[in-house]
């Protein structure tokens, strides 16, 4: 009789343990995935801050070009359909993005450009900037701004965030700062919109002398300084008497000209260097401490019949192709290599030519 009873409070027990479980179980899932979404918010600030940084490198590039724009197709030549809002494809194009930036990014948002000007364009006063917005809105599914989750993407912003925000739905607001929404697209700026804005390089604001007055960086922002991070984007010849080091690649737009040339076997430094052959016929590499010859361009060849010339028998020209001749080039020799008939036959002679670089 003492059985059921015990037998009934076990029950009681397990039933108890398992609804306790079940608690902690949704409480954990509810935790779980709000810590999600703050990692993709975070994630979201990372991503933008990345093409915050293409966007200052297109106000760079072309800063004087937006200054002067008269309409939205002006560098349509440089591959910008429309200069106020271009495309990420076109940055990507034009190498001011990495190759394998994602159009789509965290909590399945894409990002909008949108370039402004501020002041009389072109002129002095004119300021050229640039606001990246995520799309669409931060809000939750009943319709308001998702202040958690826009909380944890203003403190991965560091400081840079801007946010639309109800209770002041014609401005962008961050810390410090409020910039009215552009009028452009209305719709991209509802309540909950985050944004990164972007602006040039100090000295490169878009008109002439913006690197001082009011509001402006200094009269030294138009000067670079040892280690600075900004591109000069020099439009005329440099000339530079010692090495020229990058820390990637050296890349040229025409053609690497190597004025100085060198023999094969003359002494160099340093190992793996680069160098032309002295009669321009052939490209040196340093190597063990003396210039090795490692390519150069081939000779050619001809043929000469001894009654048509530089001709076959159609009259077709049988010249060397290199030189449009029936010579070697200079600093080659001409070695025969075939011969057919004789100068009495009546098809007369003809000898074959191979051009060898000389040593």
């Amino acid at each position: 009789m003492r059985a059921h009873p015990q037998r009934g409070s076990l029950l009681l027990e397990f039933m108890a343990v398992a609804a306790l479980s079940l608690v902690l179980a949704l409480w954990a899932s509810h935790e779980w995935a709000q810590r999600a979404r703050a990692l993709q918010a975070r994630s979201l600030a990372v991503w933008m801050d990345a093409a915050r940084g293409a966007a200052e490198s297109f106000l760079a590039r072309h800063a004087a070009e937006l200054a002067d724009a008269g309409t939205a197709d002006a560098l349509a030549g440089q591959g910008y359909a429309d200069w106020t809002a271009p495309r990420w494809d076109e940055l990507r194009s034009a190498g001011l993005l990495a190759g394998g930036w994602q159009a789509a990014g965290p909590l399945r948002r894409t990002l909008g450009l949108r370039v402004l000007r501020e002041g009389a364009c072109p002129g002095a006063s004119c300021q050229v900037w640039a606001l990246v917005h995520a799309r669409p809105a931060l809000r939750t599914s009943a319709g308001g701004v998702d202040e958690a989750l826009v909380a944890e993407w203003l403190q991965a912003a560091e400081g840079r965030g801007l946010v639309v925000w109800p209770r002041r739905p014609g401005f962008l607001s961050g810390a410090g700062q409020r910039i009215p929404v552009p009028e452009e697209g209305a719709a991209d700026w509802g309540p909950g919109v985050v944004a990164l804005a972007a602006r040039p390089p100090s000295g490169q604001a878009g008109g002439a002398g913006s690197g001082g007055g009011e509001g402006g960086a200094g009269d030294d922002a138009a000067y670079l300084r040892v280690r600075d991070a900004r591109d000069p984007d020099f439009q005329g010849d440099a000339t530079v008497q010692g090495v020229v080091r990058s820390g990637t690649r050296l890349a040229a737009r025409d053609s690497l000209h190597l004025e100085r040339g060198w023999k094969v076997g003359d002494a160099c430094a340093p190992e793996g260097a680069l160098g032309r052959a002295v009669d321009g016929v052939g490209i040196l590499a340093c190597r063990q401490g003396h210039w090795t010859l490692v390519a150069r361009p081939t000779g050619g060849g001809y043929m000469v019949h001894s009654r048509r010339g530089c001709a076959n028998v159609l009259g077709v020209s049988t010249a060397n192709p290199v030189t449009g001749v029936c010579a070697c080039p200079t600093g080659y020799a001409a070695a025969q290599v075939a011969e057919s008939g004789t100068p009495a036959a009546p098809e007369g002679l003809t000898m074959g030519y191979l051009c060898l670089l000389q040593k």
